[in-house]
């Protein structure tokens, strides 16, 4: 019998506790914004794939505060979704990987950088950091 796949996807809420602010960043030839992701690989675990990905796309080094939120993705049910907020420790932002650009916006401001209406207790908790 065949394993099925299952993928996980980190997502790092990065927060600015002096300018109370969230990073977000644009991937290369698309209009919208996102929140820091990356894909857990087979073995790894989850809090070092969450601060290799925020480094390797930010430049930042992170503390973990915790999984805020989780969603299973019901147009691709093989795929979940896992958000963690993360507080911007130290280093110099620097867009890498598949991220152009990186911007820190308000917590007020987030759905509209994204582009995508957040679901509703993911929404209340962001705009809660201001």
């Amino acid at each position: 019998m065949e394993k099925e796949q299952f993928y996980i996807k980190v997502v790092g809420i990065i927060f600015d506790t002096s300018s109370r602010k969230i990073l977000v960043g644009r991937l290369d030839h698309q209009d919208h914004y996102s929140f820091i992701e990356g894909d857990l690989t087979h073995g790894e675990e989850l809090d070092k794939c969450l601060k290799r990905t925020v480094e390797e796309t930010t430049g930042f080094k992170v503390h973990n505060l915790g999984a805020v939120y989780a969603e299973n993705m019901l147009k691709n049910p093989d795929k979940l979704k896992i958000h963690f907020l993360c507080e911007a420790k130290e280093g110099d932002l620097t867009p890498g990987g598949l991220v152009t650009e990186l911007i820190w916006v308000k917590p007020s401001e987030v759905e509209e950088k994204l582009g995508v209406k957040l679901p509703s207790r993911l929404h209340e908790y962001i705009t809660n950091l201001e």
